[in-house]
């Protein structure tokens, strides 16, 4: 166990990038050098130690990564940087002398943050970067969440085996490894009695959760047992491949309340011959099949959706099987982003390519199409009462806090209303308020009031 310094080590930064179990990640080292006595200040204006954890999903995100380095090296010049995460993987060299001292982490190092952060530094003859064998094993770096925050990100999976053409993940992760369920029991545990009223479970891969384990389980498992476990808290999934989504999972999601009533799906595309190119293990009739089922069991739940947008050899009728299919499946929204070769994947080497521009159309397309889902969707619950949790503890400059329901709407709330900090409360949806719903505490009359998911 961790013994906190008595004796001050300084002032930290810690910037994140990229997915939530960055973010996972990144509170748990900001933990751990809380631990050794640094106070992470986000605002502080002469760090000491200043941490990123960068993300390389795509060439568009590794920019922004570096340029983030870069910046943060040269504003703070007499701090060390300290960079980790999916670049710091891939590619290390970089990174190396965007400032005077600083020192890269990749995929095992950061594993090792514990170690780095009571030596300063990683033992001779440690690996500098390349995936190490040990990184088959999951690196439980401990499960923080955010004070003052009643969501918190548990991260319960690593590294991914599927090999998509266009994904570096695979090489900057390792293969997927799990927490053990033990491990994943005692975090939630922890962070319900810390007062997070929403726990999600976060991973590169969620749906592979357990595969690896000497007694293998599936991530419907894990759910139960902590839906039996954790009583106070509600918990929430975050993406899930759609052959991993089982209909087991979509029953428990139907019979118990604290399991939220939502689905991010990454489709990526709608058309089989782009799947196939992208080496996904499915096609658009059991999206489309898994998607009824959802709407079938669980009326109420919010079904998101990545989708990728201009993939070489994506021509017209490709793009517009697409639409027609995430018409078809009942979305609530869409979260779009253009295809960007990412150096080190098959993808990179593909052709045809879809023009810049024609890709641009297509993304504002689906990008209104998105829009009018979402406003489809939330009209559904105006009038309703529903339970949400607290999503920012800070005010917007109009003055409003946001907070988001079960199946994922985000409400708006006065800050003159009574809101809690930490645990779920009632809320009256009143009317659309931009791409949020507005939202008063004070309930109806009771009998207004209507259950929170509709029963099967």
């Amino acid at each position: 166990m961790s013994v906190t310094s008595k004796k001050p080590a300084g002032k930290a930064i810690v910037r994140v990038l990229g997915c939530k179990v960055n973010q996972a990640e990144a509170a748990a080292m900001a933990k751990i050098l809380e631990n050794r006595g640094y106070r992470v200040d986000p605002e502080t204006q002469d760090p000491d130690l200043v941490l990123i954890n960068t993300c390389c999903v795509t060439a568009k995100a590794e920019g922004k990564s570096r340029r983030t380095v870069g910046s943060l090296a040269q504003r703070f010049p007499h701090a060390r940087i300290v960079v980790t995460g999916c670049l710091a993987e891939i590619n290390p060299t970089s990174l190396q002398g965007l400032g005077a001292d600083t020192v890269v982490l990749g995929t095992y190092e950061k594993d090792r943050f514990e170690e780095f952060a009571d030596r300063g530094s990683l033992p001779d003859g440690a690996p500098e970067c390349g995936l190490n064998p040990r990184t088959r094993d999951f690196v439980d770096l401990g499960a923080p969440g955010i004070p003052q925050r009643a969501r918190a990100f548990l991260k319960v999976q690593d590294g991914c085996n599927q090999h998509c053409t266009y994904c570096i993940v695979p090489k900057a992760r390792g293969r997927s490894r799990s927490m053990h369920p033990e491990r994943v029991l005692s975090h939630a545990g922890k962070l319900s009695l810390a007062g997070h009223a929403e726990i999600v479970l976060t991973g590169i891969h969620l749906g592979s959760y357990g595969r690896d384990l000497d007694r293998p389980l599936r991530l419907e498992d894990l759910v139960e047992e902590l839906l039996s476990r954790c009583p106070a808290a509600r918990f929430r999934m975050s993406s899930i491949e759609p052959q991993e989504i089982t209909t087991r999972l979509i029953d428990l999601t139907a019979r118990h309340e604290r399991l939220c009533s939502h689905f991010h799906i990454p489709l990526q595309s709608g058309d089989d011959a782009i799947l196939k190119r992208m080496r996904r293990p499915y096609d658009a009739a059991a999206v489309t099949a898994l998607t009824r089922t959802i709407i079938d069991k669980v009326p109420e739940a919010c079904i998101g959706l990545d989708v990728m947008v201009g993939f070489p050899g994506e021509d017209e009728r490709s793009f517009r099987r697409t639409v027609d299919l995430i018409v078809s499946t009942g979305a609530a929204y869409l979260h779009v982003f253009p295809f960007s070769p990412r150096p080190g994947t098959p993808a990179a080497d593909f052709k045809p390519l879809v023009p810049a521009a024609t890709s641009q159309e297509r993304v504002a397309e689906l990008r209104r199409i998105s829009k009018e889902l979402r406003r489809r969707f939330y009209s559904r619950f105006i009038g309703r009462v529903m339970s949400v949790v607290l999503e920012s503890d800070s005010l917007s400059p109009a003055g409003t806090l946001t907070a988001r329901t079960d199946n994922y709407i985000p409400v708006r709330l006065r800050s003159s209303d009574r809101i809690p900090k930490d645990g779920a409360f009632l809320v009256t949806l009143e009317g659309p308020a931009d791409d949020q719903v507005r939202a008063s505490t004070a309930p109806p009359e009771p009998a207004a009031v209507s259950p929170r998911k509709a029963r099967p």
